[in-house]
């Protein structure tokens, strides 16, 4: 066991109040304190989550209805993404559960004999529940029991979730600073940190939770940070809301646009909208227009972001670790950062207990977050827009990404995706499932590949995909009824 008695976190915003509560619900032993400064604003727009955060409140030991409400929160049970070939295809990429076991190996038959050239339809929207779900706006929360559990995300209030937070591990102990860090003492290891107004703070470890300026484990300890820019192309987003709906969608929407993507985002008391982009290819004024003239809207107040992207060498050095934005960030398509900031959080538990070492740890979050960039760049290897110089770019610099080149030309030559996925799991930070949704969904092929492969017989297809659309009838409600509950 590390010998850790007093931490200290620097940087609040949902990043660092996730870890002090944590940490004040399961090292109860521990000075937990957190240095917020009023002074420097919170980014506040990452609002979307995977499966992740709701294991992470579990164990946390609240219900949902503690904090839904109190965060504008509504349920998530994927991601649909449109216009990513440059037509009006779509397709949905549903959190997969061990529901999903039977009706998904349909889909993955059916997957691979269209890729080996048979003149199959196939979709994964109709073989998930998830997708189910989102098709007919049901929660993905279960009104009568289930023989396995779901998993699914949330849409939340990035502001209200992490002042929420900050409650909670205050109400358990944890010490709310208010102040701003000017100085942090410290070469190989941080001494103490002092604030503007005088004020001295020691520890043994401490949390970087600085955000983008990764103020100890950068700046101060001089830790590398490795930029993803040669391959992900975004660096800069745009966002501002709009008016809530009055039966949200229980799944973010992903379409694609001339030089990047946006995202609608639906919470109870409001719509958050952004325009991923690269500077490369727009200005912040084309992109906030472009956001602008897709929504019709012309009056809400617009925030424009700069993007780091890539990830710390190292998220623990010497007595600090970073986590959220301090640690690794990457576009958030895919709402990974909680996952992300949620698996640092366990780590270190393990790491203050002394149940894994400091490289084992850093080894493990690069692991992860090099696994979430490689599905990530999945998403632009595959797509066919050739339309405007941003996306001939992306496209094209995705796909000659060493780590996932192999894959897709496994995908595309008819070879056995399975036994290559198998034998990369450890790099990976998506399942099969996954993978599949996006290569299919996206009709990734050569389509001039012609190989004998059977599809799964007519009514396997049919019963697998009434099974779906019966489970979600008999065992969900509408979500807007869902959250009044």
């Amino acid at each position: 066991m590390n010998n850790i008695n007093t931490i200290t976190i620097v940087g609040g915003g949902t990043a660092g109040w996730m870890c002090a509560a944590y940490l004040s619900k399961h090292h109860r032993d521990k000075t937990v304190r957190v240095i917020e400064s009023a002074h420097i604003g919170r980014i506040g727009v990452g609002e979307g989550s995977t499966p992740h955060l709701q294991q992470f409140m579990a164990d946390l030991g609240v219900t949902e209805s503690s904090w839904m409400r109190a965060c504008d929160a509504t349920y998530k049970a994927g991601i649909r993404f449109s216009h990513w070939n440059g037509d009006d295809s779509e397709y949905f990429h549903p959190f997969f559960s061990e529901l999903d076991e039977k009706t998904a190996e349909v889909f993955f038959v059916n997957a691979n004999a269209r890729r080996r050239g048979a003149a199959v339809p196939v979709h994964p929207d109709g073989y998930f529940l998830a997708a189910q779900l989102a098709a007919q706006n049901r929660a993905p929360k279960a009104l009568s029991a289930l023989a396995r559990p779901l998993h699914y995300g949330y849409h939340f209030d990035a502001q209200k979730l992490a002042d929420w937070l900050r409650a909670y591990a205050c109400a358990r102990g944890v010490e709310h600073i208010s102040g701003t860090v000017s100085q942090v003492q410290g070469r190989q290891r941080i001494e103490h940190v002092t604030l503007a107004d005088g004020r001295t703070l020691q520890g043994d470890f401490y949390i970087d939770a600085s955000g983008f300026q990764s103020l100890l484990v950068e700046k101060t300890l001089q830790e590398p940070f490795i930029r993803f820019n040669d391959e992900l192309l975004n660096d800069r987003a745009v966002a501002f809301a709009t008016e809530a709906l009055p039966n949200p969608p229980v799944y973010t929407h992903a379409q694609a646009m001339p030089s990047g993507w946006r995202w609608h985002i639906p919470l109870q008391s409001r719509c958050g909208n952004g325009y991923v982009y690269s500077s490369q290819y727009l200005s912040a004024e084309q992109a906030e227009l472009q956001l602008r003239q897709a929504l019709g809207e012309y009056h809400s107040s617009a925030k424009h972001l700069h993007m780091r992207v890539g990830m710390m060498r190292r998220a623990l050095v010497s007595n600090v670790m970073a986590v959220g934005l301090a640690q690794s960030f990457i576009e958030p398509l895919e709402a990974t950062a909680l996952m992300v900031t949620g698996h640092s959080i366990t780590l270190l538990s393990q790491f203050i207990e002394g149940q894994v070492s400091a490289q084992q740890l850093n080894d493990e979050l690069h692991t992860l977050v090099l696994g979430v960039k490689d599905y990530i760049l999945g998403h632009y290897a595959t797509s066919r827009r050739i339309d405007t110089p941003y996306w001939l770019a992306s496209a094209g610099i995705a796909a000659q990404s060493p780590r996932i080149a192999p894959l897709l030309q496994r995908w595309r030559s008819g070879g056995d995706i399975d036994q290559w996925l198998h034998q990369h799991r450890h790099q990976q930070a998506y399942n099969r499932a996954s993978w599949y949704c996006l290569l299919a969904g996206m009709d990734y092929r050569d389509t001039h590949l012609i190989q004998p492969f059977e599809c799964a017989p007519a009514h396997i297809d049919s019963a697998a995909k009434a099974y779906v659309k019966t489970l979600c009838e008999t065992h969900f409600g509408v979500h807007e009824q869902v959250l009044r509950l």
